[in-house]
């Protein structure tokens, strides 16, 4: 059975990484972190080197996913496990590993959204120098959620698969899922969609004044703020907003942690608006119309 620590970075692709930098630090409040040797641009949201990767290409979307790993004998039994279901895999070189600066780790295309996944034992790299917030009190990558139009065979292969739980589904609509044992409601999740996407990109704030100050901010720079409320299933209060791209992503604070052991059944709640949202909020169409995932790296 695979053991996660948590979601570890998301590399996203951009069109304009000068321009890029300077919102993801000054608007979105990420810290910059360097350039890698092919210019990707790291961004921290705590003592990892990286939360953020940024990579310039077209068109602007998902690039690959980091999944850290409980320790080292979990590349083991993530590779049986990708072994017994026919799933190709292969050991990430050295110039990966330093790019993502981690010792050592596997890459694999998870077959039904298409998207690029790495996996890599605790912990990447630690920087010596404390987390810093600056326009946000930033508490850590939340969690990230892909669309694809074959929304019950993805939901099959992350829990036979990969073994991450299901907290809860908005029927049909959303399956909110936990990497096993990592304690938060969800640090992913899968939405039916039309087509294979990046639904969005969340980060954990501290409280309201964390959003209240990013309305403010965000209408100073023009940011699109296309929906906010509460979502009834994780008890998470949030804002969505997009980047320069188009590109959903969401501040959130206040969510349910389950026990590794005996936790409470999934529910599943009626695929209707108040299920999404409590407070009947507007959802602007803009919301995850945006982010095409990457599918042109080679195993």
């Amino acid at each position: 059975m695979i053991r996660y620590s948590k979601l570890g970075y998301v590399a996203l692709n951009v069109s304009n990484l000068g321009r890029a930098r300077d919102w993801y630090e000054k608007v979105c409040g990420l810290q910059y972190n360097g350039a890698g040797s092919t210019g990707e641009l790291y961004f921290r949201t705590g003592k990892d080197h990286h939360s953020i990767a940024l990579h310039e290409a077209q068109p602007p979307g998902l690039k690959r996913i980091g999944w850290e790993l409980e320790d080292d004998t979990q590349l083991d039994v993530l590779a049986r496990a990708l072994d017994n279901h026919g799933v190709k895999w292969r050991a990430m070189n050295d110039d990966e590993c330093r790019a993502a600066h981690v010792r050592k780790g596997l890459r694999m295309r998870e077959p039904i959204t298409g998207a690029t996944m790495d996996y890599y034992p605790k912990a990447m790299g630690q920087q010596e120098e404390p987390y810093i917030p600056a326009v946000v009190k930033m508490q850590h990558l939340g969690h990230v959620v892909l669309g694809t139009p074959h929304y019950r065979e993805a939901l099959d292969f992350y829990h036979e698969v990969l073994n991450f739980k299901t907290s809860d589904e908005i029927d049909g609509r959303i399956s909110l899922m936990r990497c096993f044992p990592n304690p938060y409601h969800h640090s992913f999740g899968i939405a039916h969609a039309d087509t294979n996407t990046l639904h969005h990109v969340n980060f954990m704030v501290s409280d309201e004044d964390d959003l209240a100050r990013a309305r403010a901010r965000f209408a100073a720079h023009d940011v699109p703020v296309v929906w906010q409320g509460y979502h009834p299933p994780s008890g998470n209060t949030f804002l969505f907003f997009l980047d320069p791209d188009g590109l959903s992503l969401e501040y959130g604070y206040g969510m349910e942690l389950f026990p590794e052991k005996n936790p409470r059944p999934p529910r599943v709640f009626q695929p209707r608006p108040e299920s999404f949202d409590s407070t009947g909020a507007d959802r602007d169409a803009r919301v995850a119309s945006c982010g095409e995932i990457e599918t042109a790296e080679a195993l």
